[in-house]
């Protein structure tokens, strides 16, 4: 048996400006972080940046791209199988508040980079206002499988209380911004679903 030290091989250059593009973006800000400060952090040269990606807009979609799927994760669980259809928009509201609730959390991704980048063509916005679109369009469908009345207005009521909160996290606190919108969230939900059926 060789006693030769063994190495881990080195992430590929793509994944290590992912991975390092993905926390700065969120912690400081897109356009805050620069080109420079990226290469340097993810140990490459601005050579190997654009030979990984095409630009700077393009790393920021691609980035955007991941938190859109991990979103999507989480709130397809709040329509799990197991869980009755009246009970889903209070468990897709409960797992956006427990987003609230997570250590380091300043904003959803999407929003923030939609707040970033004002000009509706660019990439990154392409991606943001495409995910948020999908995630209205969820909400509104399992509103009205919850059998509300009007489900198009509770979704978008929904939506609202959640954007709000995600918004409010940075000045009201994390977990009082979660604790308002579960509360608000009971109340409205109450309001406009029909009373829950006795076993």
């Amino acid at each position: 048996m060789s006693d030769a030290p063994t190495t881990t091989p080195r992430r590929p250059v793509a994944q290590r400006l992912r991975e390092v593009a993905k926390d700065l973006f969120y912690r400081q800000g897109i356009r805050a972080t620069g080109v420079e400060e990226l290469c340097r952090v993810a140990g490459t040269t601005k050579i190997g940046l654009y030979r990984a990606f095409p630009s700077k807009d393009a790393l920021v979609a691609s980035i955007l791209r991941d938190d859109c799927q991990e979103m999507a994760c989480w709130y397809e669980q709040a329509k799990a199988a197991e869980l009755p259809p009246r009970e889903r928009p209070a468990a897709f509201l409960a797992r956006a508040a427990a987003g609230l609730r997570r250590p380091g959390f300043r904003g959803c991704a999407l929003g923030l980079a939609i707040a970033e980048f004002p000009d509706p063509e660019h990439p990154a916005r392409k991606v943001a206002d495409a995910h948020k679109r999908k995630v209205r369009d969820f909400i509104r469908q399992i509103c009205a499988e919850a059998g509300a009345a009007e489900p198009e207005k509770l979704g978008d009521s929904v939506l609202l209380l959640m954007e709000g909160a995600s918004a409010s996290a940075a000045y009201l606190g994390n977990e009082e911004a979660a604790s308002s919108l579960e509360r608000a969230g009971q109340i409205l939900l109450a309001a406009a679903l029909p009373p829950a059926r006795e076993p």
